[in-house]
């Protein structure tokens, strides 16, 4: 019946743990298992932890979306889809469910849906690029150009100088200028010189639009084309072939053969040798007619002073797209008349059909330097001076720009740009003075518009000079209430001059500046945050706790201010109340790190508080709760350990830092103090193996060094004491001498020690042999058997027991009994209490002792204390005692002479360890008896010690 009974609770034990361990599992953890799963891409099984956690934990919004994303993983787009939709239901604003239902609903093809996602988030990240490449693939799958088009220029407008983007945008450009070509030729050309303009390296494109021009009929542009796409693209052989079959086209017969020559020298070409025989051919029977151009050119060649032939030839060769010609004729004319005004304009004509911005700008200068009040000329002029302006400042070239800014401020049309630019520039280079001599004038002309009034409070700001910028912007948002500018500058200002403010630790200013923020913009948090902080600062936490309770009103959900809550509480040592917020928003926010370290930060300062005011009790409690949070925190379990080892709770101290090592393996702390704990409990071999892999500072190395050689010693199993007591009295007749050598052998739990007493007198010589045997229980009480034997002077025989209890705090108990044969056949007895204790490095020790030898009793009471030097080994010794008979077992020879007699006692000694192994000590007793009324013997004792371990 009992076994059954046993059976049945052994059972039900077991079952209850399981349950416990069940409970355990909390959502945060699957949660963890799900994402472990999913990062190795095994969805189905984070589905289930997922799930699993979501039960736990429902209203948990990251878990849902996760388990949204291991749907979609899946292939289970509907429940992927409404799963994400509640999650959005409840968090609005969550980016990576949007992202999530966009790829959903590609996958399912509702495309439409897809990019309603794709815009949303667009409004939230207008510059993501990826987004924008998805949209624009979503609007082509839904055979909606326009829109795909659209897309892609406002990309490309984003992302100018992107590889990818430009590919995209050069495309579009490609497909939407060879659809115009079947049907609007003049917007196809438009399109094929915007994807130039992104991409001059591209020949398809070239001999596109070639083709388009020719089917204009404008010849000129097609043969310029053909020019700029051999620049561009030299040795592409189509274009090259497309320009030779548009000057033949021209009837430009010799520059087509040239061009043919060309390909010749580089190496034979039955192409080029055909087509050369073909030119050939058909240049002679053109040339059958006449030409006005070869006719003119003719005159031209024989008389260069005719302008009629000049200007002709000009036009036509520049008209026709003959722009070698054209330069010849401009080169010879121009050597004659350099500052010709129409050959000039020729030659900037020139230019500009050729694209050649740089030489066109330099001709215009030149221009405008000979005829400043040409109207015409000023007006090109001015047009190449900004755009060239601009350049230079795009480039930060703002020396070469600022005097071409200056040239066009009292222009009409771009006075008011060049304004601005310079304004720009001397922003730029800090040159605040002549910043705000040209803002003045923006201001002056343009009284009304208000964005030059923002530019000048900015300008203030920036200058550093916040005082000003903010009551220009405070007058600015009381005189225009309802401009949002005005309002955003304010606030835009205001918290520039508190940083500033912060930066000087001026907070009461600050405090002032944040309160005004609030009133005037009662939703704005970082006023308030600035505001808290700044009676934070100032010590003012009662203000502070208060204010933030008051932003908890507007910004409930805020957990920024919460932190912040439990900051002052903590700064106003509230430190409970600083939990108790924390608390209470990790319950809000259990995955957020931020909230779990303030909980921890607090904790720290709790528990380190208690521990320096010696409450260990709330200390250890402190540092569990912290380990309970974060069991990988390393300070913490080797704060508890440290509290745990000084009480001696060895085995507790022992499973935290054990379990802390699962989560820090080799952590070079935490095995340190697993070696002080080690060593604590005596295992020094253990202890010399973990502290041996400490790397101390290098203040601390010989000192770490010189420990390990005492773990060491503490290993070594043998030791040998020789000693030497020397005793004299007042009366010669009891003068004596004492020699002792001592074998020990030191074990684990046990200590064994081999003794030899020689004692020598005037009448002669005594032998004492003794054994003591000491042994150690796993609890660390311990005892000592002690027995003797002896031929003279000393007790005939002896035996003793001693049972020592340690208890916390460093207290240790000490109850005994002795018993001794005496020379003179006497049995005496004794009795033994005592009571010892370790205050840091004093120790103290309080023993008494009752006495018999069958007739009359004894007694002795004993006071010493030990003090340990500053390397915790040598220690000087002072000790008292006062009875009917001597405490010191080493004065057993005495026992017949001095029994009986009142006695007092004070000694005092010195030991010195040489090193770990060998010590030396001295020590030095009077005795006072009484041996009749007003008769007194002094005795005088030195003991002298020799201790070494091997």
């Amino acid at each position: 019946m009992y076994k059954i009974k046993f059976l049945t609770f052994t059972v039900l034990l077991c079952l209850l743990s399981h349950t416990t361990y069940s409970q355990t599992i909390s959502s945060e953890k699957y949660y963890e298992k799900a994402k472990t799963e999913g990062n190795k891409n095994n969805f189905k099984k984070a589905v289930e932890y997922s799930e699993k956690a979501l039960r736990l934990s429902p209203q948990d919004m990251d878990i849902k979306e996760y388990l949204g994303k291991c749907y979609m993983e899946t292939g289970r787009l509907d429940d992927a889809r409404v799963t994400l939709l509640e999650v959005l239901e409840v968090s609005p604003n969550r980016e990576d469910s949007k992202y999530y239902l966009m790829n959903i609903e590609t996958l399912s093809k509702r495309y439409s849906s897809a990019v309603c996602y794709a815009n949303e988030l667009l409004e939230i990240s207008p510059y993501n690029k990826k987004i924008w490449i998805k949209k624009i693939s979503l609007y082509s799958l839904l055979d909606n150009r326009v829109e795909a088009d659209r897309s892609t220029k406002r990309l490309y407008q984003i992302f100018p100088q992107d590889k990818q983007i430009k590919a995209m945008y050069n495309n579009m450009l490609k497909g939407d200028a060879a659809k115009m070509s079947k049907d609007d030729l003049a917007n196809a050309a438009k399109q094929y010189e915007k994807a130039l303009e992104v991409n001059t390296k591209d020949p398809e494109l070239y001999l596109n639009l070639i083709n388009v021009y020719l089917k204009l009929g404008n010849f000129p542009a097609a043969l310029n084309t053909a020019d700029r796409g051999i620049y561009y693209v030299p040795g592409n052989r189509d274009i090259l072939n497309k320009k030779i079959g548009i000057l033949e086209q021209q009837h430009e017969y010799q520059k087509a053969l040239d061009l043919v020559a060309i390909q010749l020298k580089k190496g034979p070409s039955v192409y080029y040798s055909n087509m050369q025989k073909y030119l050939l051919s058909e240049s002679a029977r053109y040339h059958n007619n006449s030409d006005p151009y070869v006719l003119y050119g003719k005159l031209y060649d024989q008389d260069k002073s005719n302008k009629e032939a000049q200007s002709y030839l000009l036009s036509t060769a520049i008209a026709r797209g003959y722009y070698d010609d054209a330069q010849v004729i401009l080169k010879q004319g121009l050597k004659s008349n350099p500052n010709s005004k129409e050959l000039l304009l020729k030659q900037f004509q020139l230019y500009e059909s050729r694209q050649n911005k740089q030489a066109a700008r330099s001709t215009i200068k030149k221009l405008y330097a000979l005829y400043p009040r040409d109207t015409d000329i000023k007006e090109k002029y001015d047009s190449y001076a900004f755009e060239e302006a601009k350049i230079e400042f795009n480039q930060q070239n703002y020396k070469e720009a600022i005097p071409l800014f200056k040239s066009l401020t009292d222009t009409k049309e771009y006075g008011t740009f060049a304004h601005q630019y310079l304004f720009g520039i001397y922003m730029a280079q800090h040159d605040y003075e002549k910043a705000s001599e040209t803002i003045e004038v923006l201001i002056k002309k343009h009284p009304n518009e208000q964005k030059y009034v923002l530019n000048k409070t900015d300008m203030l700001a920036t200058m550093g000079n916040y005082e000003d910028a903010y009551e220009m912007a405070r007058a600015n948002t009381n005189k225009y209430p309802d401009n949002a500018d005005h309002s955003g500058m304010f606030t835009e200002v205001s918290i520039a001059y508190i940083k500033y403010l912060n930066e000087n630790e001026d907070f009461e200013m600050v405090k002032t500046i944040s309160d005004k923020l609030i009133l005037s913009d009662p939703e704005n948090l970082n006023a308030y945050e600035y505001a808290i902080g700044a009676r934070i600062s100032m010590r003012q936490y009662e203000e502070a706790i208060s204010l933030i309770n008051k932003a908890l009103i507007q910004f409930p959900d805020s957990k920024e201010l919460k932190l912040k809550l439990a900051g002052a509480y903590s700064d106003a040592g509230q430190s409970e109340k600083a939990i108790a917020v924390l608390k209470e928003l990790q319950k809000e926010y259990p995955y957020s790190t931020n909230v779990k370290g303030s909980l921890i930060e607090e904790l720290y300062k709790n528990a380190s508080s208690a521990e320096k005011n010696s409450d260990l009790t709330e200390a250890k409690s402190g540092y569990r709760e912290i380990l309970t949070l974060k069991p990988s925190d390393t300070l913490a379990a080797i704060k508890l350990a440290g509290i745990l080892i000084d009480t001696k709770d060895y085995e507790e101290a022992m499973i935290v830092l054990d379990t802390s090592l699962t989560y820090n393996k080799d952590n070079a702390e935490l095995l340190y103090k697993k070696g002080i704990l080690y060593e604590q409990m005596g295992n020094y071999g253990k202890a010399e193996e973990l502290q041996a892999n400490y790397i101390p500072p290098a203040h601390l190395y010989a000192e770490h060094k010189d420990h390990l050689k005492y773990l060491e010693a503490k290993q070594m199993k043998n030791q040998v004491n020789i000693s030497y007591l020397n005793v004299e009295t007042d009366s010669l007749a009891i003068n004596t001498s004492v020699a002792t050598l001592e074998y020990l052998r030191l074990n684990k739990n046990d200590t064994y020690i081999a003794r030899v007493n020689y004692g020598a007198r005037s009448t002669g010589i005594g032998v004492q042999g003794e054994i003591d045997w000491y042994h150690t229980f796993t609890n660390k009480s311990y005892f000592l058997a002690n027995a003797g034997v002896a031929t003279r002077f000393f007790p005939k025989y002896k035996g003793g027991l001693s049972y020592f209890k340690p208890f916390k705090n460093q207290w240790q108990v000490e109850v005994g009994g002795r018993y001794a044969r005496l020379t003179d056949d006497r049995n005496f007895f004794t009795g033994i209490f005592g009571v010892e204790k370790t205050y840091g490095s004093v120790w103290l020790n309080i023993r008494g002792l009752i006495m018999t030898d069958d007739t009359d009793v004894y007694n002795n009471i004993l006071a010493q204390a030990r003090f340990y030097m500053e390397n915790e080994r040598d220690y000087a010794i002072v000790m008292a005692s006062a009875g009917t008979a001597p405490e010191d077992q080493r004065l057993d020879f005495q026992l017949n002479t001095f029994l009986s007699y009142v006695n007092t006692m004070v000694g005092a000694g010195y030991y010195h360890y040489f090193n770990h192994k060998t010590s030396i000590g001295v020590m030095g007793n009077w005795y006072n008896y009484e041996i009749k009324s007003d008769e007194f013997i002094n005795q005088y004792n030195v003991f002298l010690t020799l201790r070494t371990k091997f």
